[in-house]
């Protein structure tokens, strides 16, 4: 795949999250006709030969479907390419490199969901195959006949070929399916096994990563029943039977979505599930306890599309969810909970509904954005990308002693090979050095070695395992006793 990892700021020692913190509305472009036109998925990736983040926009109208090309110019703002217009639904997509050529191709399926009750979500049997021509355009190469509400991809059995799941309905009020599709790496797939879900699937499907810590992708599903389940991988491909992880979730009518993050910082991964509508609950952050997820804290009760990141780079991770009445971004503690007050919280100034949202750093500063679909019926839809001001606002440096009494000094900082970290100010022997990508995934932990009153930490910017982890930026966690501190790391070739 086409990636670029390019990172022009170092982010040093950081406190809490700063109040003149802002989104700041960057570019919008007009999508659809304007007659009940809705986003359905959006989703980014790598379309040409730049090492700007592109976007590829899905919606509908009255009849009609429509496929848009944003091509990321480096600065929050974007060339859409002229869209292709189709006569048949456009529902769900997922992106990856699935032919290995380089470039990002498109998987469509016609499926989608919807946002009113009593209808459910439409199934359809088709899913379109759109090859990545390099230059921001797609051709369309095959179609695959699979049942689909929504469908999307990831490695489920670590051979560098992308694979694809999609959720399907069943003929009666139980026995949906999820069914995984293993890719050959020249756009052909092999159908493996289908795991029956005995409730009805809430429109989505979400490939979690690794919740378990035995080193194999797991997938998490959401139930209109109020269950949230997990497949737990083998790493071959197949998946384990269906855990039933939370029971009284209530959800829906509209979009629910799960993503992971390690919310406590305990090494372990949490995730936050959104409840899909007015009509249901609250979204609700999970912690894992060690023999259970219980609820750490309860965010909108309106959420559909999350993302978790890093946004006001302070060492937490926070949690934006779009809602049909605006935008929020959560700022996390650290320990499981999140910011509720209205001085913290980072509302974003949306104008319409938001529903489809997507995170990444399309101004390439260090700090994460967020492209947001706007729409209500018959009036224009929007694609609004907003830029995170962090980075410009200045990142406050963390003094010693005023988080902890442990002191950490870095060097070199960027690095490209090897970084020593060293702590002093600790009374007792201090932990474990912990270290995590962004996405809040424990990636190594490093044991220390002492000089006099220091403890010393050298990394070679390899996971546990020891495979050489991408360029980007690193968090850093120490404690002592009752003390802790962190440190940004940024890794450079």
């Amino acid at each position: 795949m086409c990636k670029y990892f390019v990172i022009y700021i170092m982010v040093c020692m950081i406190t809490s999250a700063r109040a003149d913190y802002i989104f700041e509305l960057a570019s919008e472009y007009n999508v659809g006709d304007g007659s009940l036109t809705a986003v359905v998925c959006m989703e980014g990736g790598y379309f040409n030969d730049d090492a700007y983040p592109d976007i590829a926009v899905i919606c509908f109208t009255a009849g009609s479907s429509y496929l848009y090309t944003l091509l990321g110019n480096g600065d929050c703002s974007f060339d859409m390419l002229t869209t292709d217009l189709f006569d048949y639904p456009l529902g769900s997509i997922t992106v990856n490199d699935f032919d290995n050529d380089g470039y990002d191709d498109l998987l469509i399926g016609e499926g989608y969901a919807v946002h009113n009750l009593p209808e459910p979500p439409f199934e359809e049997d088709l899913i379109h195959l759109f090859k990545g021509n390099g230059d921001g355009t797609f051709t369309e190469l095959d179609t695959l006949h699979v049942m689909n509400v929504w469908v999307t991809s990831g490695d489920l059995n670590n051979d560098g070929d992308y694979d694809f799941i999609t959720a399907s309905q069943g003929t009666s009020l139980t026995g949906d399916t999820i069914s995984v599709f293993l890719g050959n790496g020249d756009f052909t797939f092999q159908e493996t096994e289908n795991y029956e879900i005995i409730a009805r699937i809430l429109h989505t499907v979400q490939i979690l990563g690794d919740m378990n810590l035995d080193g194999n992708v797991d997938i998490g599903v959401l139930g209109l029943d109020g269950s949230i389940r997990f497949l737990y991988g083998n790493g071959d491909g197949t998946f384990q039977p269906l855990v039933t992880v939370v029971y009284d979730f209530p959800c829906g009518p509209s979009y629910c979505f799960l993503d992971s993050g390690d919310f406590d910082e305990d090494g372990i991964p949490d995730f936050v599930a959104t409840c899909g509508g007015f009509m249901a609950g609250y979204d609700v952050v999970f912690l894992w306890d060690g023999d259970e997820y219980i609820r750490s804290d309860s965010l909108t009760s309106f959420g559909e599309w999350v993302e978790v990141e890093d946004f006001n780079l302070d060492g937490h991770l926070d949690v934006a969810i779009s809602a049909y009445i605006g935008s929020i971004v959560y700022p996390g503690y650290g320990n499981g909970s999140f910011s509720h007050h209205a001085d913290s919280l980072l509302f974003l100034n949306t104008e319409y509904g938001t529903y489809g949202m997507i995170s990444e750093d399309f101004d390439l500063d260090g700090d994460f954005d967020l492209i947001i679909s706007e729409h209500y019926p018959y009036i224009p839809a929007y694609i609004r990308c907003y830029q995170n001001t962090t980075i410009n606002l200045g990142v406050e440096e963390h003094e010693s002693g005023s988080m902890s009494d442990l002191f950490l000094e870095v060097s070199p900082n960027p690095f490209s090979s090897s970084v020593t970290v060293s702590a002093s100010g600790f009374t007792s022997n201090p932990s474990d050095l912990q270290i995590f990508d962004l996405s809040g995934r424990l990636v190594i932990e490093i044991e220390p070695a002492f000089s006099g009153s220091e403890a010393v930490y050298q990394w070679n910017g390899r996971s546990a395992s020891g495979a050489v982890l991408p360029d980007g930026i690193y968090s850093v966690r120490l404690s002592s006793d009752d003390s802790n501190t962190g440190v940004m790391l940024l890794k450079l070739e």
